[in-house]
């Protein structure tokens, strides 16, 4: 019996730590995205395509925007 509890016990301890360990927050996740979106922005000058350039720019500034956002929303918030 005293085995099984342990067992238990040991499991939920991981499972604790892992869940701290996988809860992004959203801002995390738009910083994210703009780094994503700005490394794409990189390879397409480095393409030379400059149609590809413009349509890259604007996903970054789209993702620039949501980030922005989605901080001052996380601002406000945690001001409550």
């Amino acid at each position: 019996m005293k085995t099984k509890q342990w067992t238990l016990a040991l499991a939920l301890t991981i499972m604790g730590s892992m869940a701290q360990f996988s809860c992004d927050s959203k801002t995390e996740n738009k910083a994210e995205e703009v780094q994503d979106e700005y490394k794409d922005v990189q390879e397409a000058k480095e393409e030379g395509d400059s149609s590809d350039v413009r349509e890259e720019q604007s996903e970054l500034d789209t993702a620039r925007k949501e980030y922005i956002k989605e901080g001052t929303k996380e601002q406000s918030d945690s001001q409550r």
